[in-house]
């Protein structure tokens, strides 16, 4: 499934939610925890509620948040495409090699 932009936009995450939808039943362990800085992808872990298992990609700098794993990165040459992302669309990552 593609992610997409939920219609409900903040300043500082863009969020896919189909994730937590299709894996609900997953276990999302804490791991790699840190400051969140523009660009990295992130996935809310068993401590973040319903939000478990939510995708979201930082769009502004933010302090680490114990509930959220760092699960990879924006590579830098491509950060300003994050800017384009609109409420509703949709995206995807690929991974550079």
């Amino acid at each position: 499934f593609p992610h997409f932009n939920r219609g409900d936009i903040n300043d500082y995450m863009i969020r896919s939610t189909m994730s937590r939808v299709v894996y609900k039943d997953r276990d999302f362990p804490a791991h790699d925890l840190s400051a969140l800085s523009k660009g990295d992808i992130i996935i809310g872990n068993d401590g973040f509620g319903q939000y478990k298992g939510e995708l979201q990609l930082v769009i502004n700098d933010l302090p680490k948040d114990d509930r959220k794993n760092v699960v990879a990165r924006v590579v830098d040459s491509e950060l300003f495409l994050i800017d384009y992302i609109q409420a509703w669309d949709t995206f995807k990552f690929v991974e550079k090699k």
